[in-house]
């Protein structure tokens, strides 16, 4: 499995937007995205601008594939601008999976 994190901070305002975006992605782009097997958006407790974004791949190719999509860069264009920056992206892969989330993976 392959797993993209990416953080970023929404600008101020801008908080909720980003959730739609994501809801958006997740009725839009779910059914084409080949490869892709689950993901969340996370929402800082004590800073609510700040999100962490957590994407899993079947492999680094599917995620390349998804992300090689123009709809997809068009989507991620419209993601910057609602953050302060570009989000900061850490690929991985996993070294070890536990509890619950782990069932059916």
């Amino acid at each position: 499995m392959f797993v993209t994190v990416f953080t970023f901070r929404a600008k101020a305002g801008e908080e909720n937007s980003v959730v739609a975006l994501h809801e958006e992605w997740r009725r839009d782009r779910l059914a084409k995205a080949k490869g892709f097997i689950s993901g969340e958006l996370l929402r800082g407790v004590k800073d609510q601008r700040e999100f962490v974004d957590i994407a899993r791949f079947e492999s680094e190719e599917a995620s390349q594939a998804v992300a090689n999509d123009p709809k997809q860069d068009a989507w991620y264009r419209r993601l910057v601008g609602l953050s302060e920056a570009e989000p900061i992206f850490t690929d991985c892969r996993v070294a070890l999976q536990m509890g619950q989330a782990t069932k059916g993976l």
